[in-house]
């Protein structure tokens, strides 16, 4: 089964999606996400490019449990 849906980020959420893998690239950094199509449920990876960094205005770390 393939998934051809385009995706909307109306319908994704943070929650739904996990970090597989963070690397360089020719064009710099890169993140290649899991998450499950909207649409049909299909596991997708998605590739991501870092386009600009910022401060955030969040407390570090994001989740405790990943530290005990």
């Amino acid at each position: 089964m393939s998934c051809d849906h385009e995706l909307d980020a109306e319908y994704l959420y943070p929650g739904d999606t996990d970090v597989l893998e963070i690397y360089e690239g020719d064009d710099g950094v890169h993140v290649t996400l899991a998450l499950a199509c909207p649409e049909c449920g299909e596991a997708l990876e998605v590739d991501a490019a870092v386009e600009s960094v910022e401060e955030g205005d969040f407390e570090l770390p994001l989740d405790d449990e990943l530290y005990d």
